[in-house]
């Protein structure tokens, strides 16, 4: 990450990178989604591990280190959605998120930042204010106080948004209080893919990957998705115990 990047996520929560992917990438990612596909198969598996996701990702979740074979942090789940005007919410429309606590939880310490979950959307239509995306109150992944009745509210004025053009990417931590809402552009769907990340030491979400999905990756990108570990005091020396690859017996369930 840039120490601009560093900053304003840490002030706010939430980044936005306009305009990462090329139309001559969006398109065949867009009939991929609306072909029914997932996040982890065809054009999108390669979203997985962007290397501008793999950079920021690397600063947020394994503390900077970038491994040659491997990555130090995990994917833990995804969800594409296709929403036309009219389409609202189901559930995620109160603001919701805020401080988690335990190993999910936001920390900061020096120059040093762990999200804990950490959310990675990206945009492949254009997205403007007022037209229905994720909105969200800056700074509540740091807030002290109890929150009042008046950020609690749907679609309330104290909640912040974006304007994108396609192919952009947002990433926030998930104890930011965050919010769905109404899609409101009659002109222009709102086409994304949502991925959930989290350390080697925490799993929020069940997953329910298919390892013969998992094995058609390569196995760099495989290793987002092994166990939930760290250490393994059966190896000797300890050293070379530690998690690094994926296998259908190491794997996030």
């Amino acid at each position: 990450m840039t120490e601009e990047q560093k900053f304003f996520f840490d002030l706010k929560g939430w980044i936005l990178i306009p305009g990462v992917l090329t139309e001559a990438e969006i398109e065949p990612l867009k009939k991929h989604v609306y072909d029914g596909g997932n996040g982890f198969t065809g054009p999108a598996a390669d979203l997985l591990d962007h290397p501008v996701v793999v950079d920021i990702l690397t600063d947020l979740l394994a503390f900077g280190s970038t491994p040659v074979d491997y990555y130090n942090f995990r994917c833990e789940g995804m969800f594409t959605t296709v929403r036309k005007a009219g389409w609202k919410p189901s559930g995620t429309e109160n603001p919701h998120g805020g401080k988690f606590l335990g190993p999910i939880c936001y920390q900061q310490q020096g120059n040093h930042l762990f999200s804990g979950l950490t959310r990675v959307v990206w945009e492949l239509n254009p997205i403007n204010v007022g037209d229905g995306g994720t909105l969200f109150l800056s700074g509540t992944h740091k807030a002290n106080f109890a929150f009042p009745q008046s950020v609690l509210e749907p679609d309330n004025p104290h909640l912040e948004t974006y304007s994108c053009p396609p192919g952009s990417l947002f990433i926030f931590t998930e104890s930011l209080m965050h919010a769905g809402t109404e899609w409101k552009n009659p002109d222009v769907d709102r086409v994304s893919l949502f991925y959930a990340y989290n350390s080697l030491q925490s799993q929020f979400h069940k997953m329910n990957l298919p390892h013969e999905t998992i094995s058609q990756m390569p196995p760099k990108r495989q290793s987002l998705f092994r166990g939930v570990w760290q250490h393994d005091f059966s190896v000797q020396p300890h050293s070379e115990g530690s998690n690094r690859f994926y296998s259908e017996e190491n794997r996030s369930l």
